[in-house]
C-alpha cells in the first residue's frame, strides 16, 4: 500500500485489508511517502493494533515518489503472492484474496489474477447511482488474457490484482514512466497469462487530488505516447503494430475532453492529438474510420463546437 496525503481515505483502505478472510496469514506493508497530513498517524495506529501483520515505512527526509516507494515495499515483502491497494482506494469483497489465491493455484501457469473494480468519482457524488455504475473490467470474454490482450485494453485496476511475487519485476525503464499498472501487467504476462475473477472486488476512488485525474487531456496524451513508445523498445518487435493501434485509440479517446473546453488552448491541443493518433496508425484512422477522423479534423481546424462535440 503506497500512500501520500491520503488522510481522509487511508483508514478505510486499511480496514478493508483487515476485513479479508485470510488477514491473519497476510502481511500489510504500508509506504508513507512523507505525507503532510494525518496519513502517517492513522496508519501508525493500525500498525500498533496489529504489530504482527501491519508494517509501516516512512520516507525521510524527502519523498521518494510513487515508483521508488513501491520498490521499497517490493524489497521488503516476503510472501509468494502480492496484492496492491493504494491508500485512497479500498476492497469491498472480504474474500478477494482467498478467492484469487485459489484461482492462481488452479491456474498454475498464470502469473496474476485480476478482477472488476468499481469507479467512484467523488468530484460529482450527486450523479452516482447504480444505474450509472462504472466498472473497470476486461473488455473481452474469457477466463484468461494473454500478452496481446493485455496490450489492447486496460482490463484491471491495480487494486483488483493479485500477482505471483516471481512475476513482479521493476526494470530500470519503469521508473521514468508515469504509471506502474500497465508495465507491471505486461512484464508479468511474459511469465504467464492473467486469469480473470469475474466479480467486483475493489473500488477506485477518483478525487480532485488524484495524480492521473488531475492531469489535462493533453498531458495524459503525452504521457501515454511516451509509455507506449517505451513498450515498443523493450518488448518484442512483433507486437509493435498492436502497440501503435492501441496507442492511437487511447490518444483518440482524449479528444472529446479537449474539444469541450474553451479557446484558446483546445484547438492547438486537438490538432496535436489528432496528428499523433493518425501517425501511430494511419490505416486504422484514415481507412477504417475515415468519417470520424474527418469530423475531428473539421472541429479542430475549422471550428470548436463548445458543447456539441462527440
Amino acid at each position: 500500500m503506497i500512500t501520500y496525503n491520503h488522510g481522509p481515505y487511508i483508514g478505510k483502505a486499511i480496514e478493508s485489508v483487515i476485513a479479508q478472510s485470510v488477514f491473519q496469514q497476510t502481511e500489510l506493508l504500508i509506504g508513507d511517502d512523507c505525507s503532510q497530513d494525518e496519513t502517517f498517524k492513522i496508519a501508525s495506529s493500525f500498525a500498533a493494533q496489529y504489530p504482527d501483520n501491519i508494517h509501516l515505512f516512512r520516507s525521510s527526509p524527502e519523498p521518494l515518489g510513487p515508483h521508488r516507494n513501491f520498490e521499497r515495499l517490493c524489497r521488503a515483502m516476503r510472501a509468494p503472492f502480492v496484492a496492491f491497494l493504494e491508500g485512497d482506494d479500498w476492497w469491498i469483497d472480504p474474500h478477494k484474496l482467498e478467492t484469487q489465491l485459489a484461482l492462481l493455484k488452479a491456474h498454475n501457469a498464470c502469473s496474476f489474477c485480476g478482477a472488476y473494480t468499481e469507479v467512484v468519482d467523488e468530484r460529482d457524488l450527486s450523479m452516482r447511482s447504480k444505474s450509472s455504475l462504472k466498472l473497470i473490467k476486461p473488455s473481452q470474454e474469457g477466463d484468461e488474457l494473454d500478452f496481446s490482450a493485455l496490450i489492447r485494453g486496460f482490463h484491471f485496476h491495480i487494486s483488483s490484482v493479485l500477482m505471483r511475487s516471481t512475476a513482479l519485476m521493476m526494470p530500470d525503464w519503469i521508473y521514468s514512466q508515469y504509471c506502474l499498472d500497465r508495465p507491471l501487467y505486461l512484464l508479468a504476462a511474459q511469465h504467464g497469462n492473467a486469469v480473470v475473477l469475474h466479480r467486483v472486488v475493489s473500488v477506485y476512488r477518483q478525487h480532485g487530488t488524484g495524480v492521473w485525474a488531475s492531469r489535462s487531456a493533453w498531458e495524459r496524451a503525452q504521457r501515454s505516447w511516451s509509455l507506449f513508445h517505451t513498450f515498443m523498445q523493450v518488448f518484442p518487435a512483433r507486437y509493435c503494430i498492436l502497440f501503435r493501434r492501441t496507442l492511437s485509440e487511447i490518444l483518440w479517446s482524449y479528444l472529446p475532453e479537449v474539444l469541450y473546453q474553451k479557446e484558446p488552448v483546445p484547438r492547438a491541443q486537438a490538432r496535436k492529438i489528432i496528428h499523433l493518433s493518425v501517425v501511430e496508425s494511419p490505416y486504422q484512422r484514415l481507412l477504417l474510420k475515415p468519417r470520424l477522423t474527418l469530423a475531428a479534423l473539421y472541429y479542430a481546424y475549422l471550428r470548436l463546437p463548445h458543447g456539441s462535440a462527440s
